[in-house]
């Protein structure tokens, strides 16, 4: 029972993150904690993040017990996404400088338009390879499970 809740869990969190971030609720501008000013929507943001690669990793069996090479790799990718999504959120503090994730057109590199473009590269890279991984995934387990059935 507890193996199944840990299955479901990132799952869970990650469609929970995915709709409080496209209600646009104002409490996502409220701070979780007001001493260092971070919003409950950077909060919930970085969890959707890191549940993305997580909740495939633990909720697919070919991926969380591997049975060959091909789908060993594909664990180590989503465990590799899974701590760049866990490292997204310090290294979008380091870049901005803040917990909002908030830049401007700053002369030093911290919170600069270079370092938001880096910002903007490192989630998309994070969110899209884990999907494209995800997708060649499924297009090569079906691949391999119709010519299982022949």
């Amino acid at each position: 029972m507890i193996r199944t809740w840990l299955r479901i869990l990132p799952l869970l969190l990650l469609i929970g993150s995915c709709i409080l971030l496209l209600e646009g609720l104002p409490i996502l501008t409220e701070p979780v904690i007001e001493g260092i000013g971070l919003p409950f929507g950077t909060l919930i943001a970085w969890v959707g993040i890191t549940m993305f690669p997580l909740s495939i990793l633990m909720g697919i069996r070919f991926i969380r017990q591997p049975t060959s090479q091909v789908y060993r790799f594909y664990k180590r990718v989503f465990f590799v996404f899974t701590l760049l999504g866990v490292a997204w959120g310090g290294i979008s503090y380091l870049l901005s400088g803040n917990w909002t994730y908030t830049f401007s057109d700053d002369e030093t590199f911290r919170g600069s338009e270079r370092a938001f473009n880096i910002f903007l590269i490192y989630t998309a890279v994070v969110i899209s390879i884990t999907l494209l991984t995800f997708v060649i995934f499924g297009l090569h387990h079906f691949i391999i499970n119709q010519k299982r059935k022949r």
